[in-house]
């Protein structure tokens, strides 16, 4: 089935109107389901992603079990865009968390439009850059920064991703994403709920004071927004008003 345009995923939206056009025609529709893995490490990419609602983790495996997030993908980003691009296996596992829905093209058919539209490759290359100063930013902030921090980081990280204050993640997957115990989640979340910061209920979060929250986190989740404010206001092509909101989308300044 053919996708209709849309403007939900950013990467699509920002394209002018030619270029989305074009990749419109070779899109089609699908699900998200909370638990799939979209591609493992080390196999080839057969398809790119475009999450249009949900939340994709990629991780890289530990030995006896699966490692801790190193960058979140919603609305605003590409799952598997980079390693299609160099014809690469993936670097990571990609694994939903939170369900929703997406589009999908064959990485053959994204890498040939890469070669031959300077436009969509600058674009593309726009959006790999955020993916890598995420990436960057949680090799520190796992290393130096509390936990109560990361969390704080985490949740307002996966709230501009959903663009609710209801988060729809329990503290066992909240957990396995930040590469700690459950009852540590447990103790952080009883901490925040107690001040007025979160209300923890079956299934989901719900995030009471984004300011307080922002406050306890370290100032990883502010440096990344801050980045990737300057990354998609500067100049490159694209569509003007599209790049202008993908900047306050991925600024945190708007909600996703």
């Amino acid at each position: 089935m053919t996708m209709q345009p849309s403007d939900q995923n950013l990467f699509l939206s920002v394209l002018p109107a030619p270029e989305s056009a074009l990749l419109q025609s070779h899109l089609t529709a699908c699900e998200l389901r909370v638990g799939d893995c979209l591609h493992y490490i080390g196999e080839p990419i057969d398809d790119v992603i475009f999450p249009h609602s949900g939340l994709v983790a990629l991780t890289i495996p530990q030995r006896d079990d699966a490692g801790p997030g190193v960058i979140l993908i919603g609305r605003d980003g590409i799952v598997g865009g980079f390693a299609a691009t160099a014809s690469a296996p993936a670097t990571c596992d990609a694994e939903v968390h939170i369900p929703g829905q997406a589009s999908r093209m064959p990485a053959s058919v994204f890498r040939d439009l890469l070669d031959q539209y300077p436009i969509i490759r600058r674009i593309a290359a726009r959006f790999d850059t955020a993916m890598m100063a995420q990436a960057q930013q949680t090799v520190l902030c796992n290393a130096a920064h509390a936990v109560e921090a990361r969390i704080c980081r985490w949740l307002l990280e996966i709230q501009d991703r959903c663009g609710s204050s209801k988060v729809p993640l329990t503290q066992s997957t909240l957990a396995h994403m930040l590469g700690v115990r459950r009852t540590t989640v447990t103790l952080v979340a009883g901490r925040l709920e107690a001040r007025g910061v979160l209300n923890c209920r079956r299934g989901y979060m719900q995030i009471t004071s984004h300011s307080e929250l922002e406050r306890r986190s370290c100032g990883c989740y502010s440096h990344v927004r801050s980045y990737m404010a300057q990354l998609f206001d500067a100049p490159g092509g694209g569509s003007s008003a599209g790049i202008s909101a993908a900047a306050r989308v991925l600024s945190g300044k708007q909600a996703v």
